[in-house]
């Protein structure tokens, strides 16, 4: 925020995190939301992946953690394809963790 309504300034002056341009908001607020925070990471929850068979498409709980310590229960849902795209992606990171283990 750069000004804030008043003598000097009819609107609220402001200039996003990290810079870039500069823009204007109505004095009553009426134009501004909050910003929620930013997704940090996500992570798989330990219950059991459930399949649909009439959507054809699977669902994975999962907890999404936020750059403000928050964090809020979901569901990733995956169609047939992405389905067999992850299996396919998980068998190799099983492969390539097999292979680390054997190494050692």
């Amino acid at each position: 925020m750069i000004a804030l309504p008043g003598d000097t300034s009819a609107s609220y002056q402001l200039r996003p995190p990290g810079g870039g341009d500069d823009w204007r908001a109505r004095a009553d607020g009426a134009t501004l939301r909050l910003v929620p925070p930013r997704v940090s990471h996500v992570v798989p929850m330990r219950r059991d992946a459930e399949y649909d068979p009439r959507a054809d498409q699977a669902a994975l709980s999962a907890v999404v953690h936020f750059e403000d310590g928050s964090s809020s229960e979901t569901v990733v849902i995956l169609t047939a394809v992405q389905l067999e795209h992850w299996y396919a992606q998980i068998g190799r990171l099983l492969a390539s963790r097999d292979a680390v283990r054997q190494r050692r």
